[in-house]
């Protein structure tokens, strides 16, 4: 695999990024928020817009729920969530780190918490279950750690265990599929403007200005870098409707991005494009962390529910008021779990 491409100007790669991708060695990325200029509006790089502005796009047919929602956002910016620095923060939805990452993450927060910039610190994608010694070693370090998002993972390192009746028939549809799958290690201009224009359809026009709006610059960078493959789906007439972005960290696989024509094939076209992922899991014996959303498709086909945390460490204020205020946040969400926040719709 290729260097990682951690220095980058993060603009490049997206529009609403609101921050700059640095590192402070060669195997760990960090986002920074812009000192001076808009409030970062994109989730992966604010957790101020991840816990609030988002939530107010999922809720926004329930109006009082969508309400206080806006004045939470209102208060987050004041308390100054907005400017943050967010360790080992590559700008994809779900960070995987490797057992030697894992330790100059807690190095990069003792620095920052030493710098004291006046920033929030904060560390995304913490599982409880893979991430028990980071957690303990943040929380030493005055960090506090808060649920996040319920991801699902699809375990298939030693086969499948099981058959759900959902992921049975989608592996079926694929196979009688007149569909043509296809692996990309290389793609070019066209290409990567085709992934784009069908990751916005998704994922900025049906659901969320406050997803990342990627460039084509940042589809072909990282498949030519070798920083992550393609898929895609064909139809007959060689028009590609469908593609996700694979990215592979030792056995683990995520995917970054994900696109499609939902008028092609009917509403079918979700359910064979994830088939395909699924597939590429079990033949390569992976484990797939498929993020967050689409819960109930999610469980239908057999994955495992996890709670996702989020570390923060709140810089010096009066009276330490922002540490205070962290630390209230955390010892009122500590006994929640993944099925709470399923029954809200996760």
């Amino acid at each position: 695999m290729a260097q990682a491409p951690w220095e980058h100007s993060l603009q490049e790669w997206m529009l609403n990024a609101g921050a700059d991708l640095v590192s402070e060695s060669d195997a760990l990325p960090i986002t920074m928020t812009h000192q001076h200029g808009p409030a970062a509006n994109c989730y992966i790089t604010s957790p101020k817009i991840a816990w609030f502005d988002y939530a107010v796009d999922e809720v926004r047919d329930q109006k009082v729920l969508s309400l206080v929602l806006k004045a939470l956002s209102r208060l987050a910016h004041w308390v100054g969530l907005g400017q943050n620095i967010i360790v080992g923060n590559f700008p994809i939805s779900t960070n995987v780190w490797s057992n030697a990452q894992n330790a100059l993450i807690v190095k990069a927060c003792q620095s920052h918490t030493q710098k004291d910039t006046g920033r929030f610190i904060f560390v995304r994608n913490l599982l409880a279950y893979q991430h028990e010694q980071l957690i303990t070693e943040l929380q030493s370090m005055g960090f506090v750690v808060l649920p996040a998002r319920v991801i699902y993972e699809f375990d298939l390192r030693q086969g499948m265990n099981s058959k759900p009746s959902h992921l049975m028939r989608d592996l079926s549809a694929l196979k009688k599929s007149t569909l043509q799958v296809t692996h990309w290690a290389h793609i070019d201009d066209e290409l990567s403007s085709r992934f784009q224009h069908l990751y916005d359809l998704i994922y900025i026009q049906k659901h969320s200005v406050y997803n990342a709006m990627y460039t084509p610059a940042f589809f072909k960078e990282m498949v030519n870098s070798q920083w992550m493959t393609a898929l895609s789906l064909k139809n007959e007439g060689g028009e590609i409707v469908a593609f996700a972005l694979l990215h592979q960290i030792g056995d683990t696989l995520t995917v970054p991005a994900l696109g499609y024509i939902e008028s092609e094939h009917g509403p079918g076209i979700y359910r064979l494009l994830f088939a395909s992922i699924f597939k590429h899991t079990l033949e390569n014996r992976l484990m797939l962390n498929y993020s967050s959303g689409a819960g109930d498709f999610k469980r239908k086909r057999g994955a495992q529910s996890r709670l996702e945390y989020t570390a923060v460490k709140a810089p010096h204020s009066f009276l330490n008021w922002k540490v205070r205020l962290m630390r209230w946040l955390a010892g009122k969400t500590k006994h929640m779990n993944e099925q709470d926040l399923i029954r809200r719709g996760a």
